[in-house]
Parts: structure tokens; C-alpha cells; sequence
């Protein structure tokens, strides 16, 4: 059953508000999903370059794959956006054109048989569309910040950018040189974390500093003293605490946490940065923003245990809310241990 041309559009016209950016030169695979009311959604999506497809539609579909595998796929769309002709369509002619027709083939041998794959030169309002599959078959997008995927990414307080690179951009750290005179006093703050671990009574003052700057963070405050990051930073790098802190009652206290830990790693060196990248990566896949989680990660240390869970949840396409609970959970022992265990005796 195919999408008819006014919901193909919105599909396309969607992409934006789905990935957290405008893609340019890309092939984006998205699956429609079957719900159990009949209804359907956007399922798991896939962005892959197209200097990168040329040669690998193979691994391009494996990839997208395993993300749906186990899903109830109704349909699945492609969009190529291609907004510079190089020279290789002709007149009249879609872009890699045989490259298209073997990521065809190569989906219909996964069975995924009913698809379309249609070209764009950009996601804008007024933008037309034209299918691999068919030449007849087009349509014109509507207005991008008009769909209900975007007034859901605005709704959860996510930035829809212009380029990938605006939203990897965030991920600067400031002056070597003012990282490098934190960095000793970060690791004496992050052993006297790990000893605050062992007192129920400094885990809780240590835990309310953490929660009173995730609230601050909220309402657009982040710390300016460099006491204030030191220790925050020390805090969120010991993995009790950063449990204890993962478990946050609303999608408004993750976005806030992901921002103030984000402010905490520009400020660190690693590997502490590296421990505070995961952390940041686990508040933006809780908030249902794999693109800044997948950002994320390329600066965490791939040896951390919960950077490759979370990597792998990711190629996946895990949905957050299939794991909220495990998180929340564990969090909350986490938190409930550090503040009820008895001292640990001093001899």
C-alpha cells in the first residue's frame, strides 16, 4: 500500500524535523510503520551521503535493515536530496540513477518490496519531488516548520539546524589553555567524588548540587564558576552519581541536563571528557535525538561500557521509549544506594 502524493510529501517534508537538520547531498531511507490500531507512523530512518553510496548500496541497506528488521513495515520511502547537478543526470534524468535501482533491488532482497525512492534538490516549501519508480508520480512539498514532526521537535525543545555540522559545531570546547589549568583540579575533585560515593550524607549534598544546576539549566542558567564546573564535572564522571542522575522525571529535565553536561565538556580534557560525551549522548537518545546522541558519541571513549550499549541501541533504532524505564530503574537504585547505604567505616 503506498503513500499517496500528499503523504509522501509530508513524509519528505518531514526529514528536517526527524534527523535535527536539513540534509544536503544525502539518501534518506525512512520506514512507515504499521500501528496495532491500523494507524501509521514514522518508523527508523537512515542518512547516508551519497559521495558514500556510489558502490555500497549493500552495506547502505544492511545498515537500514537491522534498524526494522522486526518491524511492522508498511512501506518504505527514499529520498535523495541532491541540491548541485555534477553533471551525472542527463537531461530529464535523476541523479544515480543506477545506484538508486540497485539500493531498490538490494531492499527488495531484505523484502522490503513496496518502495519508492523519489529525488528533491532541496527540503523547502514549494520544493518538487519526482519518483525513481515511477517519473509521472510527483509532488511539491509543503512548508518543512508546518508538519507535525516539527511542532513535535519544537514541543520537546529540539533545534532543527541548518547543516549536520551546525549541530556538531556545539561540541567546541573552549581554550586549551583554560582546559588545561582545570585539568588537575578535576582529577583531585574527581577522587574526592569518588570518596563523597562512600558517605550517604555527602552523596546527598553532592546529588543536590547536581539536581539544583539540572533545574538552573532549565531556565537557560549554566555554571560560570569554575568551583561550580570543577565540581559538577567531577560529579557527573563518577558513575554512581552519573547513574543516579540519569533517572530525570521529563523529557524538560533531560534536555536541560544534556545542555549543562555539554557545558561541563567543554570545559574537560580526557578522559573525562570522553565519560562526560557518553553522558551527554544518553540525555539526547532519552530525548529522541539520535543525531546529537550519534554526535555525541564520536567524542566519548568507545571502551566505556554504556557508550557501546548505547551505540548499539542506536544502530538499532531502539526507540527511547522501549528503554525509559530501564534507565529510570536504574537510576533510581543507583540514587537509593548512594543515599541509604550506611558509612562505610573509616578503619
Amino acid at each position: 500500500m503506498p503513500l499517496t502524493l500528499a503523504s509522501t510529501s509530508v513524509v519528505v517534508a518531514s526529514i528536517p524535523a526527524l534527523l535535527g537538520f536539513m540534509p544536503e547531498d544525502s539518501l534518506v531511507l525512512i520506514a512507515t510503520l504499521t500501528k496495532d490500531t491500523g494507524s501509521a507512523s514514522s518508523g527508523p530512518l537512515a542518512r547516508i551521503d551519497l559521495t558514500h553510496l556510489a558502490g555500497h548500496a549493500d552495506y547502505c541497506v544492511r545498515h537500514f535493515n537491522r534498524q526494522c528488521a522486526d518491524l511492522p513495515v508498511l512501506c518504505v520511502t527514499g529520498v535523495v536530496v541532491r541540491s548541485v547537478d555534477d553533471g551525472t543526470a542527463g537531461d530529464g534524468a535523476l541523479p544515480l540513477r543506477a545506484d538508486i535501482d540497485s539500493v531498490i533491488a538490494q531492499l527488495a532482497e531484505h523484502g522490503f518490496v513496496d518502495v519508492d525512492v523519489v529525488s528533491v534538490p532541496s527540503i523547502a516549501e514549494g520544493a518538487r519531488w519526482r519518483s525513481y519508480r515511477d517519473t509521472d508520480r510527483t509532488g511539491v512539498l509543503p512548508d518543512p516548520a508546518a508538519t507535525t514532526a516539527a511542532a513535535a521537535a519544537v514541543a520537546a525543545g529540539h533545534t532543527i539546524a541548518a547543516r549536520r555540522d551546525d549541530l556538531a559545531a556545539r561540541f567546541t570546547s573552549v581554550r586549551e589553555p583554560i582546559r588545561a589549568r582545570l585539568q588537575s583540579r578535576i582529577t583531585s575533585a574527581v577522587e574526592s567524588a569518588a570518596i563523597d560515593e562512600r558517605w550517604h550524607l555527602a552523596a546527598h549534598v553532592r546529588l543536590a548540587r547536581a539536581d539544583a544546576a539540572i533545574r538552573a539549566a532549565a531556565h537557560g542558567e549554566l555554571p560560570a564558576e569554575e568551583a561550580d564546573i570543577i565540581d559538577l564535572v567531577a560529579t557527573f564522571a563518577v558513575p554512581a552519581f552519573r547513574d543516579a542522575l540519569l533517572a530525570l522525571p521529563d523529557p524538560t529535565a533531560r534536555l536541560a541536563a544534556e545542555n549543562l553536561v555539554l557545558h561541563l565538556w567543554r570545559h574537560s580534557c580526557d578522559p573525562v571528557a570522553g565519560q562526560l560525551a557518553t553522558v551527554i549522548a544518553v540525555y539526547a537518545y532519552l530525548c529522541g535525538d539520535g543525531t546529537v546522541a550519534r554526535i555525541a558519541l564520536e567524542h566519548a571513549d568507545p571502551e566505556q561500557p554504556l557508550a557501546g550499549l548505547l551505540s548499539t541501541m542506536l544502530s538499532h533504532a531502539v526507540p527511547p521509549s522501549k528503554v525509559h524505564h530501564v534507565f529510570q530503574t536504574a537510576g533510581a537504585d543507583a540514587r537509593r544506594t548512594l543515599l541509604s547505604e550506611p558509612a562505610t567505616d573509616q578503619a
